[in-house]
């Protein structure tokens, strides 16, 4: 638990990350470095006793599809207004740009136009939110 707690603590350290969660678990992707070169996957699950903290580390062309799979697949089970459809769409903008540029882009997109995309959507929108994660755990 300490471990995620510092994580989440220090997840703006680097730029922007991208957290979102729900009544099972918290998504998060956080930049390794200011470059956004790397980006760590964290996900928490409540109902794990063992081991309820998952961490990984990749390159930002696969975070970014990452991040996608996660709110096109995983947060659109919790969120039944999600448009899904609208963030493919303009995921597709990104095409063609280098990785940490598409990651920055459509994290900055999800938090400045949540509602375009989700009346209930999730998201932790600024430094000052994060302690509504380190409280659910």
């Amino acid at each position: 638990m300490s471990d995620f707690v510092t994580i989440v603590n220090s997840s703006f350290d680097n730029g922007i990350p991208f957290w979102i969660y729900t009544s099972d678990y918290i998504f998060g992707m956080v930049p390794v470095d200011a470059s956004g070169a790397r980006w760590k996957e964290i996900s928490y699950t409540f109902e794990e006793p063992d081991n309820p903290l998952f961490i990984t580390e990749r390159a930002a062309d696969l975070s970014f599809q990452f991040l996608l799979e996660e709110v096109e697949k995983g947060v659109s089970f919790y969120v039944d207004d999600l448009k899904v459809p609208m963030i493919k769409e303009f995921a597709k903008t990104l095409e063609g740009k280098p990785g940490p540029e598409k990651i920055n882009a459509i994290i900055a997109e999800l938090i400045n136009n949540s509602s375009k995309y989700s009346s209930k959507f999730p998201i932790i929108k600024s430094k000052d939110e994060l302690s509504s994660l380190t409280s659910k755990i």
